[in-house]
């Protein structure tokens, strides 16, 4: 199993691991992938609702009843909205995008799959993520599960993590080698 790196708090994948086994024995592994996908997609297109569930003033009544209408709305399965439910209750919501990728992961080693973290410093387009499984496809010769994520900070480029290889591409790192090669010259 290849995995990317996850935050490094054990419940993380302990809640994944629980949710993926509940999903298999309920047989709905496809229906509760597809939520945490959908609820993916807005944590990583909706700051507003990404503030709201890292906002510590936010009670946990109050973050409830908005994913209870998050779920209402999208049609989530009954396991997915329990297993929000029960991360609210025990202020784990904060780590909800590293439950997802780790479940990401055990749904990609269930298939055959391997798992890629992608960092860019901008959203990447849906072509552009096609392209990037295509190469990683070519390079490492499995299918992938695309994890994505926005850091700013890398000013261009990518970083991509597969198990424990990391491919740095970012202008960040390359201004960094930059500087280090003219400390050597000086």
């Amino acid at each position: 199993m290849s995995n990317i790196s996850i935050r490094k708090i054990p419940s993380v994948q302990r809640y994944a691991n629980a949710l993926f086994q509940l999903s298999k024995e309920a047989k709905v592994v496809d229906s509760v992938s597809n939520d945490l996908k959908n609820l993916k997609d807005i944590i990583n297109n909706d700051e507003k609702f990404l503030s709201l569930v890292k906002n510590p003033s936010v009670s946990k009544s109050g973050k409830s009843g908005v994913f209870n209408a998050i779920a209402k709305k999208m049609e989530l399965s009954k396991l997915t909205t329990n297993f929000i439910g029960v991360i609210i209750r025990k202020n784990r919501i904060n780590y909800l995008l590293d439950i997802i990728n780790s479940f990401d992961n055990l749904i990609a080693s269930l298939r055959g799959e391997k798992s890629a973290m992608v960092t860019s410093a901008t959203k990447l387009t849906d072509a552009e993520v096609k392209d990037i499984k295509i190469k990683l496809k070519e390079k490492f010769d499995a299918d992938f599960i695309i994890n994505l994520k926005i850091d700013p900070k890398l000013i261009g480029g990518l970083k991509i993590q597969v198990g424990s290889q990391m491919i740095d591409s970012s202008i960040k790192n390359q201004l960094q080698l930059l500087k280090e090669k003219m400390k050597e010259v000086a």
